[in-house]
């Protein structure tokens, strides 16, 4: 799980990631076996236009900053819809569900108050919205390796 650690680290020291947009706010979409629907992301600019292949060769390369990024995981998943983030190896890619990568960001500046609009009062969740606790890495890593075996 190095390649997330990388992102992360990346992405936060950049303050942007990267997508593929074909119109303004119209994005490149994956779905994995099941149907579910995510949105790639990368890292750097370079490894966004390295992966536009046939099916999305009328798409641009677009930035979007973390705190924008942030602030677009509730709608994503709202409407279920998560990230994948590039894995750099042939167009492979990390699931992420979107609500996990807001707390994965949760350096970035989260409006609480916007968030609590977005989602609803009675829906809203004090413990979710300060993010996952600094050691997140070690915990969601040991949880993937009881999952393989």
């Amino acid at each position: 799980m190095d390649l997330l650690k990388n992102f992360i680290t990346e992405v936060r020291e950049n303050d942007m990631l990267w997508l593929l947009e074909a119109k303004p706010g119209l994005f490149a979409m994956v779905e994995d076996a099941e149907e579910n629907s995510y949105i790639p992301v990368w890292s750097s600019e370079n490894e966004a236009v390295s992966n536009i292949s046939e099916d999305w060769e009328e798409y641009s390369v677009t930035n979007m900053n973390i705190a924008e990024f942030v602030g677009w995981m509730n709608e994503l998943h709202e409407d279920q819809i998560g990230i994948a983030i590039s894995t750099g190896n042939g167009g492979q890619m990390l699931p992420m569900p979107a609500l996990a990568m807001k707390q994965l960001f949760k350096g970035a500046s989260i409006d609480n108050e916007e968030d609590k609009k977005l989602v609803g009062e009675e829906y809203y969740d004090e413990e979710w919205a300060e993010g996952i606790p600094d050691n997140w890495e070690e915990e969601y890593l040991d949880s993937l390796d009881d999952e393989e075996n």
